[in-house]
């Protein structure tokens, strides 16, 4: 082989090793990318369901005002009379 041909063939090897680097690193980063996504969705169905559960206790606590106001103007009116 000459000297021309074993350049060569250094260059591709350096060539074919950076290339596998950067396809390691870009498998890393899917990987890196996958795991966030999948968090947030986890994160997106507990928000989700705390909203829920806010909701729920909201709407008990304003039934139980509506009654309390009820009560209250009941109350008002019975006096009045």
């Amino acid at each position: 082989m000459t000297k021309e041909h074993i350049d060569f063939l250094i260059d591709r090897t350096e060539l074919s090793v950076k290339q596998q680097e950067i396809i390691e690193e870009n498998k890393r980063q899917q990987e890196v990318t996958v795991h966030q996504f999948r968090q947030a969705q986890k994160d997106i169905q507990h928000l989700s369901g705390d909203r829920k559960r806010y909701k729920q206790a909201l709407e008990k606590i304003i039934t139980n005002l509506n009654f309390a106001i009820t009560v209250a103007q009941n109350e008002l009116e019975g006096e009045a009379e």
